[in-house]
């Protein structure tokens, strides 16, 4: 089911205002119904310029009516529809130049404290971990507060869960990236990234421990990386406000610019 698709719920209350709510099976039959019927506002052709990939709507494969399905899960997987995740590499100067910046005001600012603070109580009250092969079928929200203890468990500290989120949102602003929501997607993807893993310990006849090379991940796509996206930037609103030209005023004056290329 696309992103595009959760405002079924919107279609089901009004259907069913004042009557016993449906079960799943009623609701998926809706939902079909709506993606058989087509849609009357539907563009037939992705309005991505250079696309033109019919629209899920139009194909009727989807409820959404001016993506096809391939922008459609991009949007899932990165909060945007042609933007794609930053890589740790282009991350790196601005998440270097942000710890050194929220390090040396820490213990003096109000501003940086509490949003330390308020993550820090956020992972202590996330609840238990699970191991991600036990992810399946659970709500978005309850997926989000295991992401948060999973960061407890590994022992992550608050100051570099808002280290990052100050250093997602000084790259996304000196590139003009202003959507709110890929900013969100973004700091909680690599957040993400320091805890998400679940690996399993074996033991032989003697004892010896053996740690299997495969591990699980969770699906970082869809509601979830906006839930747990919200929850890590909540505490940080106040310190972006404030300090966030100031971290990039850090980052040019201090930090490593591009290496000349070898000849």
């Amino acid at each position: 089911m696309d992103f595009e698709s959760s405002n079924i719920q919107e279609g089901v209350s009004v259907l069913f205002r004042g009557k016993i709510a449906p079960s799943r099976a009623q609701s998926k039959h809706l939902l079909k119904e709506r993606i058989e019927r087509g849609a009357f506002a539907a563009v037939p052709t992705c309005i991505i310029p250079g696309c033109g990939r019919p629209t899920m709507k139009a194909a009727k494969k989807g409820l959404a009516p001016h993506h096809c399905r391939s922008h459609t899960e991009h949007r899932q997987r990165h909060g945007s529809y042609w933007l794609s995740t930053y890589t740790a590499t282009e991350l790196k100067p601005y998440l270097t130049a942000a710890t050194a910046y929220l390090q040396l005001r820490a213990a003096n600012d109000k501003f940086i404290s509490a949003a330390i603070n308020a993550t820090r109580f956020a992972l202590e009250e996330a609840g238990p971990a699970e191991i991600a092969t036990r992810l399946k079928g659970l709500t978005a929200a309850k997926r989000a507060k295991i992401g948060l203890a999973r960061l407890r468990v590994a022992k992550v500290k608050p100051e570099r869960i808002v280290s990052i989120v100050v250093a997602v949102n000084a790259l996304a602003e000196e590139r003009g990236h202003r959507s709110k929501e890929f900013r969100t997607v973004q700091a909680c993807k690599a957040v993400h990234r320091l805890a998400s893993g679940t690996g399993w310990l074996t033991y032989d006849a003697q004892g010896r421990e053996h740690r299997s090379r495969k591990r699980a991940y969770p699906r970082s796509s869809g509601r979830v990386l906006r839930v747990m996206g919200g929850m890590l930037e909540e505490p940080c609103e106040w310190v972006i406000e404030k300090h966030l030209k100031n971290v990039l005023a850090h980052k040019r004056r201090y930090g490593r610019g591009p290496r000349n290329a070898t000849s």
